[in-house]
C-alpha cells in the first residue's frame, strides 16, 4: 500500500511544478489562480519596501541591483511563498544612501553595524523592509526588524531547489521575519545555505499568523456599506 502524502509535501510539489513550468518559458511568473487554489488558503498580502543600498565610501554596502532585478526576484519569492498562501507586494523600491557611523558603532558586530547604516527615516512602517547590499556575512540576515541580503549570495544546490540564490535568500530571511527559525532539513526553506524551499504545515501556520498582522482592516465606510446591503 502506498502511504498517504502529507499536505505539506503536496504544497511543495505544487510549487516545484509551477517553478519548472515557469523556468521552461525563461521566466518565473507569480502563481496562477489554480495554483493558489491548491493551497486552499486565503491569500495574505504583505507590503514590502525594497532598499537598494548605496555608498561610494563603503563598497560592501553598495548594491548594483536594478529595479528590474528586484521585480524578477520578488516574482520568484512569491512563487516560493505561494505554498503558504502569502504574497509580497512591493510598496516602493528606493535607493537608500547609508548613514555615517560613529566610532562606537563602527566597533560593533556586523549585524548592528549594517543595521545602523540604514537611515531609520527611510524605512516603511507597517511593512517589511528588505535591504540589498553588496557583501555581508553570511548571505543575509534578519536583525532588529530589518532584512538584509547581499546581491552576491551563493548557495549549495539540492534536489528540487530553486534556480537562483537571491530569491531563495530573500525568501529565507522573510521566513525569519515571519517568526520561522532555522530547520536543517536540506530541502526546507529555513535550512542554512541551500536552494531548498519547502515548508511544513507548522511553518505555514506560524508564518500566516504573523502575515495576518499586516492585513489592513476594512474601512468603517466600507463596513457600513456592506452592512446596509
Amino acid at each position: 500500500m502506498i502511504p498517504p502524502i502529507s499536505p505539506a509535501i503536496l504544497r511543495a510539489l505544487c510549487a516545484v511544478l509551477i517553478f519548472i513550468a515557469s523556468a521552461s518559458r525563461g521566466f518565473c511568473e507569480p502563481p496562477t489562480k489554480d495554483a493558489k487554489d491548491e493551497t486552499k488558503l486565503p491569500v495574505l498580502t504583505v507590503p514590502v519596501r525594497v532598499h537598494l543600498v548605496q555608498s561610494k565610501a563603503t563598497p560592501a554596502m553598495h548594491t548594483t541591483m536594478t529595479e528590474a532585478d528586484v521585480r524578477r526576484v520578488f516574482g520568484k519569492v512569491n512563487m516560493v511563498w505561494s505554498q503558504a498562501g502569502i504574497r509580497f507586494d512591493i510598496e516602493s523600491i528606493v535607493r537608500t544612501e547609508v548613514a555615517v557611523l560613529s566610532p562606537e558603532l563602527e566597533a560593533k558586530e556586523e549585524f548592528t553595524r549594517v543595521n545602523a547604516r540604514i537611515p531609520k527615516a527611510s524605512l516603511g512602517t507597517a511593512m517589511l523592509n528588505v535591504c540589498y547590499v553588496k557583501e555581508v556575512k553570511p548571505n543575509g540576515f534578519f536583525h532588529a526588524g530589518l532584512i538584509v541580503v547581499k546581491d552576491t549570495a551563493s548557495l549549495r544546490a539540492v534536489e528540487g531547489g530553486i534556480d537562483e540564490p537571491l530569491p531563495r535568500v530573500t525568501s529565507h530571511e522573510i521566513g525569519h521575519a515571519l517568526s520561522l527559525p532555522h530547520r536543517q532539513d536540506r530541502t526546507n526553506l529555513m535550512a542554512s545555505g541551500t536552494t531548498g524551499f519547502s515548508l511544513n504545515d507548522a511553518e505555514v501556520k506560524a508564518a500566516r499568523e504573523i502575515a495576518a498582522k499586516f492585513q489592513k482592516p476594512a474601512s468603517a465606510g466600507a463596513a457600513q456599506a456592506h452592512s446596509s446591503k
